[in-house]
């Protein structure tokens, strides 16, 4: 058998092998739908506006003929397309080729297999031709057939109108079996169709949240625009806000993208105002995974906000999965009308637990109702006692029965092997599983047991539930080993946010407080100006005992600007204060100056004018002591700011005096944003010769 693939053939191939199954098509007067151009893309998975150019190097080698032809379904003349004899024997070549390929297939029950191309398509009962099996393989030559049924596959064959359709779904996990609901589908769907809404689904760690949310998305693929947003540990909302952008300007609406390239923290009302415009002529579905893992409140100040727009617009859905049971949407308007649907999601009903126990076709009816109690219908509680072969067991609780029947038949190099994925908290490739846990030979057998989940071609992760059970039964030294090891993996690769956040998150695990306190030193403010408020969780966690005294003024600092950042202004004068108590008072400091100045940026937001002055002009004799000339151009610039708001113009420009002053003396670069914002303040008083 031939290696394994990594990718499908070619378009041209694969149209090759579509027009090859109508070679006896050619003299007739009426062709089916598949010769015509939507026909041809539909199968091999292209716009229809591409296939011209796909075809035109065939038709010159004369593989391939156009003519006009009665096609079926449609009421007037299309062109179709027929592959000549010379074309009928390449597509032969590539068949022979193809069918050789070593794909891994994913079957309806779930079970997986490796086998040829050939083997597969004679394999399965679902009505697939070649074409079809290469439309459906992706990049890591896996072909899942498991959320496949006739009618899936006959409605992308038969689509007759282009749709200039946008789906993003490049955080979509890959489903292995999917049992039961059908009634919550089914409530899901009607509701989205009958009118513009939001849902809520809450439901604990495991139940199956993910599963269903790739569902519903299956329910309007090729009848909407799909967004799918997974939400992570270290994320906030700007990263909701730039996968919004990004799927928005595939469709054709650019603003959302212009405005988050023009400023670091955007604002909740309006980004929204953005989605809703561009939402306005496009029907579309976002879905939301995850969002119990985000703190961000200026998230769900977005969240709040299309909730209660959805109702505006036209064929638009969203929907929120949480494991959280917070209501962190409204439930109704002010005039008490529904906005959002609540779905609580539960177990899965008894014949759907059963399904899932493929491995214990002889259990008996009291096993299987100490199971079905003990597990309460969890899917993949199920699944690993399924894997497991374990129902003869009897236990008192369902953590007991995870440790004693699943985590301690683990050998130890795979409980190594499992503990090297879980201390991450995002899929990651093998090489750095590998430097980790030098040994990585038993990670297939660990993705067959359904402890480690293979997320696309590269990388691997586990499930939330997988990580806490595991997690929770390791000691503290097998834990800082795990992520001083994850340390050394992000030190080499810290290129964007994320990943330094990854950096701060391990660090901060592993014991090295030393690390942390530089890291965040060198990193931290950064990260905070540039809007990314996730690090916030990693910030709370910290207790007095972690660090030594003196990195307190700076935790406090970063608290305080992210606290500021989301409007929550009295819990960041709080970290302020608590900050100021840990400068020594005879000195004045860098430090100081800055809580000062933001306190006075507090006091600006609340409308306490005088309050502010006050402050900034503290701030501003310690910066002159100290000689920061970037500090006093700052201070400078806001309480100019300030004196133009009063409508007091003399005063405004004589504090703008002044930083022309420090501009002209200084030459520091850090000067320049000083620069422009005293040149827009000239220009918004008009003083444009200065």
């Amino acid at each position: 058998m031939a290696a394994m693939a990594t990718t499908r053939p070619g378009v041209q191939e694969r149209i090759f092998l579509h027009l090859s199954d109508y070679v006896d098509h050619s003299d007739k007067v009426e062709v089916p739908f598949a010769l015509s151009q939507m026909g041809i893309a539909n199968a091999v998975s292209i716009a229809r506006s591409n296939v011209p150019r796909a075809i035109s190097g065939m038709r010159e080698a004369g593989h391939l003929i156009e003519r006009q032809a009665h096609v079926t379904g449609v009421s007037r003349k299309r062109k179709a397309y027929f592959l000549t004899d010379e074309g009928a024997k390449v597509a032969h070549e590539i068949w022979d080729r193809v069918s050789e390929a070593s794909v891994r297939i994913i079957h309806t029950d779930g079970r997986s297999e490796s086998t040829s191309l050939a083997e597969a398509l004679e394999s399965t009962k679902l009505p697939l031709r070649h074409v079809d099996m290469l439309r459906y393989m992706d990049e890591s030559a896996t072909i899942d057939l498991s959320g496949l049924t006739p009618e899936i596959i006959e409605r992308d064959l038969s689509k007759h109108i282009e749709k200039q359709l946008v789906s993003s779904l490049n955080d979509l996990p890959r489903t292995r079996r999917f049992y039961g609901r059908e009634k919550e589908l089914d409530v899901m769907a009607e509701l989205l169709e009958a009118k513009s809404a939001s849902i809520l689904v809450p439901g604990i760690a495991g139940i199956g949240k993910t599963s269903l949310s790739t569902k519903i998305l299956d329910r309007f693929t090729h009848r909407r625009n799909l967004l799918y947003h997974r939400c992570q540990d270290w994320e906030g909302s700007r990263a909701f806000l730039e996968a919004c952008a990004e799927w928005l300007s595939a469709i054709g609406h650019n603003d959302l993208s212009d405005y988050l390239a023009s400023t670091a923290v955007p604002q909740a009302t309006l980004a929204v105002n953005l989605i809703e415009a561009s939402l306005s002529d496009s029907p579309s579905l976002i879905v939301i995974d995850d969002l119990h893992k985000v703190g961000d409140e200026t998230l769900y100040g977005i969240l709040r906000e299309l909730t209660l727009r959805i109702h505006t617009l036209k064929e638009v859905g969203l929907v929120m999965f949480s494991r959280s049971f917070r209501m962190v949407v409204p439930e109704s308007d002010q005039s008490g009308k529904i906005v959002t649907l609540v779905m609580p999601l539960q177990g899965l009903d008894e014949d759907s637990s059963r399904q899932i126990l493929t491995a214990m076709p002889k259990m008996d009816s009291d096993q299987f109702s100490h199971i079905y109690s003990l597990s309460r219908g969890h899917p993949l509680i199920l699944e690993l006692i399924n894997r497991g072969n374990v129902a003869e067991t009897f236990h008192a609780t369902l953590e007991a029965f995870v440790e004693k029947e699943i985590f301690s038949r683990l050998s130890a190099p795979e409980k190594r092997l499992l503990g090297a994925i879980a201390v991450f908290r995002e899929p990651i490739p093998t090489q750095a599983i590998h430097q980790v846990e030098g040994e990585v030979d038993l990670l297939d057998e660990l993705v067959e047991k359904g402890l480690a989940r293979q997320s696309d071609v590269e990388n691997y992760d586990v499930h939330d539930l997988v990580r806490e059970f595991l997690m929770r039964s390791m000691d503290d030294e097998m834990k800082n080993g795990l992520h001083s090891a994850a340390v050394n993996w992000y030190r080499g690769k810290k290129e964007s946010a994320a990943d330094r956040i990854e950096f701060i998150y391990h660090l901060r695990n592993s014991g090295d407080e030393e690390g942390l306190t530089e890291v965040l030193l060198t990193e931290g403010r950064g990260l905070v100006s540039s809007g990314h408020t996730e690090l916030l969780s990693i910030l709370n966690s910290l207790e007095s005992g972690d660090l030594v005294a003196n990195s307190w003024v700076l935790i406090r600092e970063l608290r305080g600007d992210i606290l500021t950042i989301q409007g929550r202004w009295d819990e960041a004068e709080q970290e302020y204060n608590a900050a100021t108590k840990h400068i020594s008072s005879r000195e004045p400091s860098l430090e100081l100056a800055r809580l000062l100045s933001a306190r006075a940026d507090i006091a600006v937001k609340r409308g306490a004018m005088e309050d502010a002055l006050e402050l900034h002009r503290n701030a501003l004799r310690i910066q002159i002591e100290i000689r920061d000339a970037v500090g006093a151009a700052r201070t400078y610039n806001n309480m100019g700011h300030i004196f133009r708001r009063r409508k007091d113009t003399r005063r405004a420009l004589e504090v703008y005096g002044n930083v022309e002053e420090l501009l002209e003396k200084e030459e520091d670069p850090e000067l320049n944003d000083a620069r422009i914002r005293l040149a827009s303040a000239f220009i918004e008083m008009g003083e444009l010769d200065r």
